[in-house]
């Protein structure tokens, strides 16, 4: 199922449950991760219960607790903290991959999420296969899928309540925004999976172009930029970015740096994260700053969530 040795995140929901059975059951070096999070009241039994289920299964178990400050952002601060605990056991244990349990309808889920929010082509990608050393090994199976295989093997799991609550977008899209459109496609997860696999090649081409930019002009011309096709030239900018340490841009932060690149030297923006983009001696360079940087402009900064 995969080459090489794996770290599973599982939370004890049903999708995450499959995965570590279906990873465990193709054998290889498969240890299993649970994070507490501690904000459901459920969580401690949560916990109980993978690592439970890893001692029938004979999987290697490791868990570990983290308070998720309340208010504004706790979902992508529980993300961040999830993620980092990861990756400090997978690099740890000298383990290969991290394996997520993102399913296609996480997939569709996403791709209209980012649609609301006027994402660009990036957005409406959808989740990937790959993301550096994070796997996603049943993608391409649809939740029902999943429900059906545990169902099959008399395989119990968890449910976290929290999932039904609308007041979450995701949740909305999922209980609300979906059974509307399968009304007028019953197969629109199978659609959204197809475009999501056709614009995601059309995205791996655009940065591959680039990155052929980059790798050919160290440091960039300004008036290269300038001049190449708009699609092309954004994707330099996101690169420019993030070979500097920050996060992928948002649209914003790409129309001002093309703005700074198409006027005099000496010229720059401050950008989210510690970043400045500036033009100096005809060149775009973005360097990192020693001061917290303000947004560029109303909505800078937004959450651009990839679903994970």
């Amino acid at each position: 199922m995969i080459d090489g040795s794996v770290l599973a995140a599982v939370s004890g929901g049903a999708d995450s449950t499959a995965m570590l059975h279906m990873l465990a059951a193709a054998g290889g070096k498969v240890v299993a991760a649970h994070y507490n999070h501690g904000l459901r009241e459920a969580a401690d039994g949560d916990e109980s219960f993978v690592q439970a289920l890893c001692g029938q299964w004979g999987v290697p178990f490791v868990s570990e607790r983290g308070a998720v400050p309340s208010g504004a952002g706790v979902e992508a601060r529980a993300r961040e903290l999830r993620y980092d605990f990861l990756e400090r056991v997978r690099a740890g244990r000298g383990l290969d991959w991290i394996a997520t349990a993102h399913t296609a309808d996480d997939n569709a889920e996403t791709a209209i999420m980012n649609l609301t929010r006027g994402a660009g082509l990036s957005g409406l990608c959808g989740i990937p296969y790959r993301r550096g050393r994070i796997l996603r090994p049943i993608l391409s199976l649809s939740r029902e899928d999943v429900l059906g295989y545990l169902a099959e093997r008399d395989i119990p799991y968890r449910k976290d309540e929290s999932n039904d609550d609308t007041a979450y977008r995701r949740n909305y899209i999922r209980h609300e925004v979906i059974p509307a459109l399968k009304r007028v496609n019953p197969s629109l997860t199978d659609a959204v999976t197809r475009l999501t696999a056709s614009l995601r090649e059309d995205e791996a081409y655009l940065t591959e172009l680039a990155q052929a930019e980059l790798d050919a002009h160290t440091p960039y011309p300004a008036k290269r930029l300038t001049g190449l096709p708009k699609p092309v030239a954004a994707r330099v900018c996101r690169l420019l970015v993030t070979d500097a340490g920050g996060a992928p841009p948002e649209r914003l932060h790409v129309e001002a740096m093309l703005d700074i690149a198409a006027g005099g030297n000496g010229r720059k923006r401050n950008m989210a994260g510690g970043l400045t983009a500036a033009k100096k001696n005809g060149m775009i360079v973005v360097e990192k700053t020693n001061r917290r940087n303000d947004c560029y402009a109303p909505g800078f900064g937004e959450d651009t969530a990839d679903g994970e």
